[in-house]
């Protein structure tokens, strides 16, 4: 096999594994976002750094959205 032939398969290779490879399609992956609950609020925040998080006397917990909403609690309505 000459030098011609043997660049030719190997081009001819690369180019059939690269029409194999898997796409990854992140359009199905939902990414949780972080929450804070002071206590046993039924509120939480979206962002640690919340005013009314600065008065939390019992405690801040982080959770995902998902669990907060599942544990009854409401986001919070102020705009601070």
């Amino acid at each position: 096999m000459s030098i011609k032939q043997s660049t030719i398969l190997i081009l001819l290779m690369a180019f059939i594994s690269l029409g194999m490879t898997k796409e990854i399609d992140i359009s199905d992956t939902k990414i949780e976002s972080s929450v804070y609950v002071c206590g046993a609020s039924k509120i939480y925040h979206r962002s640690k750094s919340h005013v009314a998080l600065g008065r939390c006397k019992s405690g801040i917990k982080k959770m995902t959205e998902t669990k907060a909403k599942d544990l009854g609690k409401r986001v919070c309505r102020c705009r601070s």
